[in-house]
């Protein structure tokens, strides 16, 4: 429970540079009064001010510093949860906000709008709207409960049994299923995407083999065959450079044969020269019997001399041209051979050099086709390679299917959890347990006002209102007066709903010009005898321009407001 300790305030709307300040605990039941423009109703704006950082009353912020000073606005408040005293203090040129817990200033690290917000929602556990239904009844800015939307009814009513903790769990749930609305959608797609990979890895992986083993095979048929035909080809060389070496052997006396033929020519052209010379000699001693030199006659057994021995020398040298010719016609033969060896080697030397190019070409391709089977080999460290990348995309779909329905397990949670923390949820039943109580509290103080209607809220904060003669009425069906009497008694039983629950509880209930309204005087008498009824467990203002004469009897305590030298001052 909170109680509200003190308030004062200065240079606040038309109070001046000297604080005015309020004891709540000095009486149980206070009546503030005045005339009107004396200040009386500056108190709420004041409380809400240093509560909520925003007046009572439809006024802009700047305008709540008084305007002849224009400075130094400055509301102080003490009050007690529990054990813990707390003074706030907030102010305006300057602008402050401050929150001390027992004496010590609490950290101002976070942004005013989070430090109120903690204020609100650690400390006071009360916000602007529920405060100005469980507090403060006024005449100006004062929205009764009946005229508030449904959502605002159950705003308030969710305070009043302390069950906004579910609106809060509802969402920080909204939060938290948006952010898993996103996740899910980036762990489909990551799933989707891991799995094209995975299929586009595994048909990789898969052409790899298969490009790998059927070129591998192919390969190693063309290297098989090539070096079969290397091998053949060396051994066709090798048959053929025997036969070129035959050949070669054969005609490697070839210069002397020719220069054997020169010399027989020779040696032949030199017989026939003394062939013709002993066959003119022959003729001479044949035909003539005296020597033409020295004109001597030549004796006949000198001349059949001279004939016989130069028809031997032309018979000899006949037999030896003859021999001659063999020996020439034997070497043309064997040069022959030698030009038919010579033509024979040639084409063993062009066939050599033919099948020599082939080898080496051969050769070359077989080095290529080892190559690429190298290759083809080393791919097989690649396909390793790519198994593995295969094996690690498959581990990050497996994981990411795992996170998948981890997220999906927790959307299933998410969602159980928002069909209880709805409103339809456990704050249902919670408020239809407790709405029997709250209409039966409400029903007693119009009865005690004597106000004899049927008053009944149900789940959706609605109104029915039964009467003994009409049934069927609504708030706007009655009169001012049985509205105010409608206001109060939901306001009384608020407070004695958050009593209950011990939640939205404090000392102070504040009520501005409640007495000078529509009110009649039997209608002001059963309301202030429900004052008395609340003035142990409360601390009860009454703001009225009523002459006190009037009231004073009623009350512990009387403040008067007047307005002196345009300050507002309370005597």
């Amino acid at each position: 429970m909170i109680i509200f300790k003190s308030i004062k305030w200065k240079n606040f709307l038309s109070t001046g540079n000297t604080f005015t300040e309020i004891d709540f605990l000095k009486a149980n039941t206070t009546l503030i009064n005045g005339s009107n423009g004396a200040g009386k109703t500056t108190l709420l704006d004041a409380l809400c001010f240093v509560l909520f950082g925003k007046p009572y009353r439809n006024i802009n912020i700047p305008q709540l510093v008084n305007s002849i000073n224009e400075k130094d606005l400055r509301v102080e408040i003490e009050f007690n949860v529990e054990q813990t005293e707390y003074k706030i203090i907030r102010g305006l040129a300057p602008k402050i906000f401050e929150i001390y817990k027992n004496g010590t200033l609490i950290n101002q690290d976070a942004k005013s709008k989070d430090y109120q917000q903690m204020f609100e929602t650690q400390i006071l556990k009360m916000n602007y709207k529920s405060f100005c239904q469980v507090v403060i009844l006024g005449s100006t800015n004062y929205t009764p409960f009946m005229r508030l939307s449904a959502a605002d009814r159950r705003a308030i009513v969710e305070s009043l049994l302390d069950i906004n903790i579910f609106s809060t769990m509802n969402t920080i749930l909204k939060g938290k299923m948006s952010t898993l609305k996103d996740e899910m959608k980036e762990i489909d797609m990551s799933v989707k995407l891991l799995k094209q990979e995975q299929d586009s890895q595994e048909k990789f992986i898969e052409n790899l083999k298969n490009n790998s083993k059927s070129t591998l095979e192919k390969h190693s048929v063309e290297l098989k065959n090539s070096m079969n035909q290397i091998s053949e080809l060396t051994e066709d060389i090798q048959n053929l450079n025997n036969r070129l070496t035959e050949y070669s052997e054969s005609i490697a006396d070839s210069a002397n044969t020719n220069k054997s033929k020169t010399k027989l020519i020779l040696l032949q052209d030199q017989i026939e020269v003394n062939v013709k010379a002993a066959q003119k000699s022959l003729k001479f001693y044949e035909t003539n019997n005296t020597c033409p030199t020295c004109s001597q006659n030549i004796e006949e057994q000198v001349k059949c001399k001279h004939i016989e021995e130069k028809t031997n020398a032309i018979a000899e040298y006949t037999n030896g041209l003859t021999e001659l010719e063999q020996k020439i016609k034997d070497i043309d033969n064997e040069l022959i051979k030698i030009e038919i060896a010579n033509k024979k080697i040639l084409n063993l030397e062009k066939e050599i050099s033919s099948k020599n190019s082939l080898l080496v070409s051969t050769t070359k391709y077989m080095k290529k086709i080892q190559s690429e089977i190298d290759e083809l080999n080393q791919d097989k460290e690649n396909i390793e390679k790519e198994e593995q990348l295969l094996t690690d995309i498959r581990s990050k779909w497996n994981d990411a299917n795992e996170k998948r329905k981890m997220l999906l397990e927790d959307s299933y949670y998410y969602t159980l959890i928002s069909s209880l923390i709805k409103d339809g949820g456990i704050k249902a039943k919670i408020i239809k347990h407790y709405l029997p109580i709250m209409n039966k509290i409400i029903n007693n103080y119009l009865s005690h006002m004597n106000f004899f209607v049927k008053f009944e809220l149900n789940e959706n904060f609605e109104e029915s209102i039964k009467s003994r003669h009409r049934d069927d009425f609504t708030y706007d069906s009655f009169s001012e007066g049985e509205k105010r009497k409608i206001d109060l008694a939901l306001l009384f039983a608020w407070r004695a709903t958050a009593q209950l629950k011990n939640s939205v509880n404090c000392n102070l209930m504040i009520f501005d010009e409640v007495l000078d309204g529509s009110l009649d005087d039997s209608s002001i008498e059963s309301f202030l005898d429900i004052l008395k009824g609340l003035k142990k467990t409360s601390n009860i203002i009454v703001i009225s321009h009523k002459p006190k004469e009037l009231l004073q009897d009623k009350f512990e305590n009387h403040i008067t407001f007047i307005k002196k030298n345009n300050f507002s001052v309370m005597q």
